[in-house]
């Protein structure tokens, strides 16, 4: 009993030491069509004021994120698009999804 505890406490501390910090003074948001239909979408307003053609990508700023194991300061994107609304919150310096494939 006393070998299985002590051998997930080093399994922890080791996962807790592998996390990574994540700081980006500008980080990026991007979204990809990669399919045959054009997809009109608009970054946090519910009318659509941007066109997404097939097999292209369009990007936008979200600014700054910081992620600790202590810590963390992210930004949630709003996404309105033919294909769905979404939300996601930004955690790394550079996302990428697919609207369509």
């Amino acid at each position: 009993m006393k070998k299985s505890i002590f051998g997930l406490f080093i399994i922890m501390a080791l996962t807790y030491s592998c996390a990574k910090d994540i700081e980006c003074d500008d980080a990026q948001f991007c979204i990809v069509n990669n399919g045959n239909d054009t997809i009109k979408y608009s970054w946090e307003s519910s009318y659509y004021t941007d066109t997404l053609f097939p097999n292209s990508k369009a990007c936008r700023s979200v600014g700054y994120i910081h992620i600790s194991r202590t810590s963390s300061s992210y930004k949630t994107i709003m996404l309105n698009s033919t294909k769905g609304n979404y939300y996601y919150d930004v955690t790394d310096c550079y996302t990428e999804v697919i609207l369509d494939e």
